[in-house]
């Protein structure tokens, strides 16, 4: 059952006196449950893509259904009630709110839905232990290292057990062991909890996690790889 439509999307920016096209007429559809990889080098339009399927840019034009609701169309308030209930992140840069531990860092999406404290704080522990933070709650960004903040943006990104989530280059700041461990740990809990788990990156090695990589070229879908199937489908 798929959980999102793209359809004939198309973003063009202007540039001076000239237009630059970031996407061309993609259309897809994923499934929930499914783990998804947009591969691509830089400039190739896979975060753009991202971006769009997020509500965090609007398109030139086309439709981005998820959950059968049309993305294109909300305006920022319905957005941002659409993305709470719906969506998580997980972001290169860990994103995470210098000031606060860990434990009020994963606990933020909660609070917006206006889940009493108690419950939040209980959530939001079970989180953190499941990702390997049991002994790092009250610790703030700046006490831990990259992999342990990169474990607190996970957290925060699941803790609302969203349908969809987001992670755009997850690993990208950080060694090739830590970013294995990250790598298993977003592909388990996604698979766990039967979320659709869409991650942007340019390493081949990463794109492997996957069950469907979705190589992007020059702002269009260059080809869909079904990874079990060891299948390549040629657009």
């Amino acid at each position: 059952m798929s959980i999102i439509q793209i359809k004939s999307l198309t973003k063009i920016y202007p540039v001076g006196n000239e237009k630059v096209t970031a996407l061309d007429n993609i259309s897809l559809e994923m499934e929930k449950g499914k783990i998804y990889c947009l591969l691509g080098t830089s400039g190739s339009g896979k975060s753009t893509l991202l971006n769009m399927m997020a509500g965090l840019e609007k398109p030139t034009k086309g439709q981005i259904i998820i959950k059968n609701s049309h993305i294109e169309k909300m305006n920022e308030n319905q957005l941002a009630r659409f993305r709470q209930k719906n969506i998580g992140f997980v972001f290169q840069s860990y994103n995470l709110l210098p000031a606060f531990t860990a434990l009020e860092n994963v606990t933020l999406p909660l609070i917006f839905k206006k889940i009493p404290k108690r419950i939040r704080e209980k959530r939001a522990k079970e989180m953190l232990c499941a990702v390997g933070l049991k002994d790092r709650i009250k610790h703030t960004p700046a006490q831990m290292s990259g992999g342990q903040q990169q474990r607190v943006s996970i957290a925060r990104a699941f803790v609302n057990n969203p349908d969809i989530i987001f992670a755009d280059e997850p690993t990208g700041n950080l060694d090739t062991k830590t970013t294995l461990e990250m790598m298993d740990l977003i592909t388990k809990i996604s698979k766990e909890n039967n979320q659709t788990l869409i991650i942007v990156t340019h390493d081949l090695e990463i794109s492997e996690y996957a069950d469907v990589i979705i190589h992007i070229r020059d702002g269009k879908v260059d080809s869909i790889e079904q990874v079990n199937k060891k299948m390549i489908e040629k657009i």
